[in-house]
């Protein structure tokens, strides 16, 4: 078969300790048999998924999403009262040997956060120094479990500060995928270029879509598998905790698809290595905020203006 020349980037974020212990090894072996590599974020620190519910109060839409993903089903009780009623877990730090499977068998693992709760609810808040010190404690805790830095860092939610993303210049990253939108690109933050390249993801995720504007996993994989075979440049973002759980069928499903496409599914480096060897410099973008359809509250993304 021809090659269509068509690539797809694969994210797989981490964000509860059920999802690192037994959504990274499901996926790990279905990646495994579909021949595929992807890119993990890992949440390194404490579990605090439960305090997810003051959100019930705080932001709109955030209960009939929880309604329509059937997120007591998906996560389990456990996670859902993690950090409240029940002690959080730590997530990544505390499953080394899982973690250190993803690099063992091929993948790209980068970090997610520290406490991805407090990041996506309170960030707006912290002080410039309160975020270096996030970044700073999934950093160490990456280090600790795989004795070297990390190359990429995603905020959680794709939620990004101008402090955060100035603070990450520091850290030698590669590349970060803190935002969504429609191609790699260099952002512009205070009306200066930042040098850590940003590569968003492009298509919808299932928990966006589920109940919503589809009613089953399979109908929405098949919507993203027309998506990503007409995108340039796309990126899929799966979850350990959904993907990795209940809808681990329809992820293999969806490789299959893509497999018979002849899209290429891999890693963010291999995508930003690709996009990079066209020889066309990278688009540079103003970094901002706006919604996207299915996620309540805002996300990072280039604006226009």
């Amino acid at each position: 078969m021809k090659s269509t020349g068509k690539i797809l980037g694969l994210r797989i974020d981490v964000d509860t300790h059920d999802g690192m212990k037994a959504g990274v090894p499901t996926l790990l072996d279905l990646l495994e048999k579909a021949g595929v590599k992807g890119t993990f974020y890992l949440s390194m620190g404490p579990d605090n998924a439960g305090k997810a519910i003051f959100n019930v109060f705080q932001r709109p839409g955030f209960f009939s999403k929880m309604r329509r993903t059937k997120a007591a089903r998906v996560y389990g009780l456990r996670t859902l009262l993690s950090g409240t009623l029940l002690p959080a877990r730590m997530i990544a730090t505390a499953l080394p040997e899982v973690a250190r499977r993803i690099v063992a068998e091929g993948h790209e693992a980068g970090v997610h956060a520290w406490d991805h709760r407090r990041w996506q609810d309170q960030l707006e808040n912290l002080s410039e120094a309160q975020v270096a010190r996030e970044l700073a404690r999934a950093f160490e805790a990456f280090v600790e479990v795989f004795g070297a830095p990390p190359k990429t860092f995603a905020a959680p939610a794709w939620f990004a500060s101008d402090a955060s993303l100035s603070f990450q210049e520091n850290l030698g990253l590669d590349y970060a995928s803190d935002c969504r939108g429609e191609e790699p690109f260099i952002p512009i933050v205070g009306g200066a270029a930042l040098v850590t390249p940003q590569i968003p993801t492009t298509l919808p995720t299932l928990d966006e879509a589920l109940g919503d504007t589809h009613s089953v996993a399979r109908a929405f994989f098949t919507s993203v598998a027309v998506a990503a075979g007409k995108a340039r440049w796309p990126v899929l973002t799966v979850h350990a905790e959904l993907e990795g759980g209940p809808f681990a069928d329809d992820l293999t499903w969806f490789l299959e698809q893509a497999a018979e496409a002849d899209i290429r599914v891999t890693t963010l480096r291999e995508l930003l290595t690709a996009r990079c060897g066209t020889g066309k410099p990278l688009p540079r973008r103003t970094m901002g905020h706006g919604t996207v359809p299915g996620r309540h509250g805002k996300v990072s993304m280039p604006v226009v203006g």
